[in-house]
């Protein structure tokens, strides 16, 4: 789904800089848009820390990042990115067909947002249509924003929780001690235990592996299951008293 219209007056080439953790996923990029002669691909990042520091060096019109960099909560890299550099548009790779984070992202600065299964093809329109001014959501994930707005979405319940509730969730799930999450916040750590009790009755959850499984099964954090198992294992687990 994209927006249509006459192709406005834009730089050329599209100054586009790849974000993604694996070597093999920048490389296959790279030989993808080698043959596109309006694009030139200006640097790569494989951390949020790198996607800044080429943001505000290379000064790209797309940012094309896979969802899950870092495994870290997604709507910060959005902000910061768009704080560093107003002008770069966002696109989204890798967003899974169940991927309740879409309309919150949507709501943000994101441009874009492309499904694992799209084709090159429709990488290289994505590109294209965010570099012009327009937004572009794949296909096969307009089709599970229709359907999921019919039925209430299979993670509707995360809408409950307002923006900052939901930062901490992720943050709390993907393993980060809740003291940490105070600091990098800016708020005390009992603040940070207010939005985790809020969290746990907005969603109906008795504690926090409940919260763990609740993320997994909606897919906020990747490799969820080590966290999952260094909480139950660890003696010295900081975050058991939130």
């Amino acid at each position: 789904m994209q927006s249509k219209g006459s192709l406005d007056p834009l730089r050329l080439p599209i100054r586009v800089l790849l974000a993604d953790a694996r070597l093999v996923v920048r490389a296959g990029l790279k030989h993808l848009l080698a043959p596109c002669t309006d694009m030139a691909i200006v640097g790569e990042a494989a951390t949020r820390v790198e996607v800044l520091e080429r943001v505000g060096a290379t000064e790209p019109d797309v940012v094309l990042v896979d969802r899950f960099l870092d495994g870290q909560p997604f709507l910060r890299l959005i902000r910061d990115v768009t704080r560093r550099r107003p002008a770069s548009r966002l696109l989204i790779l890798n967003v899974e067909s169940e991927d309740p984070d879409v309309l919150r992202i949507l709501e943000t600065a994101a441009a874009g947002f492309l499904s694992e299964d799209d084709s090159p093809r429709q990488i290289t329109e994505a590109i294209r249509s965010v570099a012009r001014g327009a937004s572009y959501v794949s296909p096969s994930l307009a089709r599970m924003l229709i359907s999921g707005v019919r039925r209430g979405g299979a993670g509707a319940g995360l809408a409950l929780l307002s923006e900052r509730e939901y930062e901490v969730m992720c943050l709390f799930t993907s393993g980060v001690p809740f003291k940490q999450i105070a600091a990098d916040l800016g708020v005390s750590p009992k603040t940070v235990s207010t939005y985790r009790s809020r969290i746990l009755g907005k969603l109906n959850l008795n504690n926090n592996v409940d919260m763990i499984r609740y993320a997994i099964e909606h897919h906020l954090v990747q490799a969820s299951s080590k966290a999952l198992s260094r909480r139950r294992k660890s003696p010295t687990n900081h975050s058991a008293g939130l």
